[in-house]
């Protein structure tokens, strides 16, 4: 089985690599706590402003609701030092009366004679009998309301302390409200107590809601759309286009009966002896793509001898290494490419030049990829692409056995590619790199046999951003 190619890997890039992948983590961290900062912050502020608008009496009626709390904990210290007292007297009046019965069962005791008892003093005896039991009864009894007397002395006291320590609690909020307490504290400290759990769920949210979206796409959606039918503008071709290795600068044979027709900011030079013309835009039938992506006031080679080949030559401001591919487009053949990428081509001029152009609305391939529009240069011609970066070659050879694209790469970094390829959206390598903005949810996948042209940043180059309007172009294909 052949294995999957990755696109835009040199060997000196490294560092370069590991260093942007270091920065963009880093920048992503940063802004999510500089966001959760953000959004506590505007959580407890518009909770705050919200009371306010809802309660515009309650910050002159905090000290009364204070005030009236601080009462309300003096009376009840004062009920339950009354409380206290009437405790401690009963459990003394207890205390006595059992002291008071005990003296008086040790009193009876000693009374007790066995002559009196028998022979003497019956009456006597059997009273002092009947008092004996009448004190055990009150010592028992006092003794048993004492124990419960105690009991309900420590619950009281207890409470006591509970309400010393509501009302210093009371007498702090009073002085703090009284000497520190201003308006905006007041509400922020009510937007705290009443507004944390809101903004809580919004933090968890925001730092926990992406998660589980990002895991959502790459774990369930992608494989599928992996799996879909590709998509293929052309079928195989009579003829298959070759490629040149890349230059920094391209020396072209113009033969007769051709023509050059390139921007003129890579135009360097050319023998005298051909005829030189200006044209206004590449194809005027499309007059608004031409001026979009710069096929805009053109220049017109011709060699109109016959005594063989002239030489143009072609270089671009700058130093970037392979900025320059040529394409030959035999009869036959044909060439998908996006026209920003075109610094020039040679054609016969006895024949038009022929642009086809696909739309591809309702394909689902094309809303992920971004690009609706497909332009396809028919051979015979030669294709001089050139990029800011550095541009690059893959032929691919079919597979029957691998069961997915045997090349990918950055869907915005594809140049040129031939329409026979299976394209189709393929997942992202990483999920972490796709969960921190580093590469998108989507490449682009090809398959079959075929040629593929695509922009990497060079040895010395960094990784440059797609601006805004290169994202617009490529929705149109440009």
């Amino acid at each position: 089985m052949r294995e999957l190619k990755l696109a835009g890997f040199h060997p000196h890039m490294g560092d370069t690599r590991m260093s942007s992948s270091f920065s963009k983590f880093g920048y992503w961290l940063t802004r999510k706590l500089v966001m959760v900062v953000v959004l506590a912050l505007a959580g407890f502020v518009t909770t705050g402003l919200w009371l306010f608008v809802r309660d515009a009496d309650g910050y002159e009626n905090a000290r009364g609701v204070h005030a009236t709390y601080r009462a309300h904990c003096e009376r009840e210290l004062a009920a339950q030092d009354k409380q206290i007292a009437e405790l401690d007297g009963e459990v003394a009046g207890q205390e006595q009366r059992a002291m008071l019965a005990g003296r008086v069962i040790k009193v009876l005791r000693k009374l007790d004679n066995t002559w009196d008892r028998l022979i003497w003093n019956h009456a006597q005896q059997r009273a002092n009998d009947e008092q004996l039991a009448r004190m055990k009864v009150l010592k028992k009894s006092a003794e048993v309301e004492l124990v419960k007397l105690r009991r309900e002395r420590v619950l009281v006291g207890r409470a006591h302390q509970e309400a010393v320590t509501e009302l210093v609690h009371a007498d702090r909020i009073l002085v703090d409200q009284d000497h520190k307490t201003s308006l905006k504290k007041h509400y922020l400290k009510e937007a705290w107590h009443q507004g944390r759990c809101y903004v809580t769920l919004i933090l968890m949210v925001y730092l926990f809601g992406p998660t589980l979206v990002c895991l959502s796409l790459y774990y369930g959606l992608a494989p599928v759309v992996a799996r879909g039918r590709p998509l293929r503008l052309a079928g195989e071709p009579a003829a298959f286009t070759t490629i040149n290795a890349g230059t920094e600068v391209v020396e072209s044979a113009l033969w007769p009966g051709q023509m050059f027709r390139g921007k003129r900011k890579f135009f360097a030079t050319a023998d005298d002896d051909l005829m030189r013309t200006s044209r206004l835009l590449m194809s005027w039938r499309f007059p608004f793509s031409s001026m979009a992506c710069g096929l805009l006031n053109l220049v017109e080679m011709r060699n109109v001898r016959n005594d063989g080949g002239r030489r143009i030559t072609l270089a671009g401001p700058g130093t970037v290494a392979d900025r320059f591919k040529v394409v030959d487009v035999p009869e036959g053949g044909s060439l998908v490419l996006r026209p920003a990428f075109l610094a020039g081509l040679i054609f016969n001029s006895a024949e038009p030049l022929v642009i086809r152009c696909h739309w591809r609305f309702f394909h689902w391939q094309a809303w992920l990829a971004g690009q609706f529009r497909f332009f396809e240069f028919i051979g015979p011609c030669r294709l001089i692409l050139a990029g800011d970066d550095t541009l690059r070659a893959e032929r691919l050879i079919e597979d029957t056995d691998a069961p997915v694209p045997v090349f990918r790469v950055k869907q915005s970094k594809v140049a040129a590619f031939t329409p026979n390829l299976k394209c189709r959206p393929v997942r992202a390598v990483s999920f972490w790199r796709y969960y921190i903005g580093a590469t998108r949810l989507f490449e682009a996948g090809f398959s079959g046999r075929g040629l593929v042209v695509y922009a990497t940043p060079g040895v010395s180059g960094g990784i440059k951003s797609s601006s805004l309007r290169r994202r617009v172009l490529k929705v149109f294909g440009l």
